[in-house]
Order: C-alpha cells, then sequence, then structure tokens
C-alpha cells in the first residue's frame, strides 16, 4: 500500500492536508446560508472548532483524511474534501466528503475532488467500498456522487435529518467508463 498523499493536484486544485490554520477558512464556509443549507444548518464557533480538532485528530489517527482544496489559478481556499472513517449502523465504513464554497459551485471542482478522492481511496488505501450521503434536496451533491460512480443504496438518518446514502465498489470503479477519475491528478 501507498502512502495516502499529503497533497494532490488535479487539473484545477490544490488539495492539502487540513491544518488547523485552515479552521477560519473552514469556518468561514460553514457559515456560509448556502453551504449551511446543504448541511443542516450554521454551527456555533465552538462546534466548528470541534469539527476542525476532529479532522485533524483522524489525519493523525488514521493516516489519512480530508484536505483543504485551493483554487490552482488564483491560490484561494475553495473548500474541503477528502476521505474519512464514519460508522454506518455500528458497521465502519470509510465516506467520502466534499463541499465547497457557493463560489466555486457548477464548474465541475467537486466532481474533480471526489475523483481524486475515491482514486486515493481504492489506489492508496486498497478499500473495497467507499460511501458518500446527503440531504435528498441536495442534488448538486447527488450529482457528484453519480458522476464519479457511486450508486443509490436507501435513505438514513443522519444528525437527526434524513439523508440518501450511496456507495461505490472498487470493482464498479476500475469497470467504470475511461477509468474513472484516474486521470489528471498527481501525488
Amino acid at each position: 500500500m501507498l502512502h495516502f498523499p499529503e497533497e494532490v493536484r488535479t487539473a484545477r486544485l490544490l488539495l492539502s492536508r487540513l491544518r488547523l490554520s485552515d479552521h477560519d477558512d473552514l469556518y468561514r464556509m460553514a457559515r456560509d446560508p448556502q453551504v449551511a443549507a446543504t448541511l443542516g444548518g450554521v454551527p456555533t464557533e465552538a462546534v466548528a472548532e470541534e469539527r476542525t480538532r476532529r479532522l485533524l485528530a483522524h489525519w493523525e489517527q488514521h493516516g489519512f483524511g480530508l484536505w483543504a482544496a485551493r483554487d490552482l489559478a488564483s491560490g484561494r481556499f475553495a473548500g474541503r474534501g477528502g476521505l474519512r472513517h464514519w460508522t454506518n449502523d455500528g458497521a465502519p465504513e470509510v465516506e467520502l466528503s466534499y463541499g465547497l464554497l457557493p463560489e466555486f459551485w457548477g464548474r465541475g471542482l467537486a466532481t474533480e475532488l471526489a475523483a481524486a478522492s475515491v482514486r486515493a481511496g481504492f489506489e492508496v488505501l486498497g478499500r473495497p467500498d467507499l460511501v458518500s450521503f446527503t440531504l435528498p434536496t441536495n442534488t448538486r451533491s447527488r450529482r457528484v456522487m453519480e458522476k464519479v460512480g457511486f450508486r443509490y443504496e436507501r435513505d438514513i438518518v443522519h444528525a437527526d435529518l434524513p439523508h440518501v446514502f450511496y456507495r461505490l465498489t472498487a470493482a464498479d470503479w476500475r469497470a467504470g467508463p475511461g477509468g474513472r477519475g484516474r486521470e489528471g491528478v498527481s501525488w
């Protein structure tokens, strides 16, 4: 197994291991009304700080996690994404997670970020499958999951809200069109 990359370049993004210095950008994103609507509401600063600490601890504990996503052209913070452990009805899973500031929506960047994350999950971590979920009304996020090969599995409740739950197996990913997500990524 390869070492999980702390930095990845896609065609338009620089993905870097989350650091404490990214907290202000993460909190700014979480407070954005459009982003908050997709995540179930605006967190307090204390909740946001705890989330950041958990994301940083995940890297320390597991050797992988979420990246900060920066626009290659401008260097500006665009969002965050990557992989993390998640427990689903007592079963351990690895979740694809991603989110961008609204000014970066509609440009295919979330799909680029998701594809790099999925590739790392299968090629580096050797995962047999990955999961992802979102609110049923978040059609943009559902479309990103579907573009990188995830298939709807069932409805779930997460954080006391209804969610749609998707899964992608390594076998399906490898069989996907054009070797989904393998091009344009360097680590």
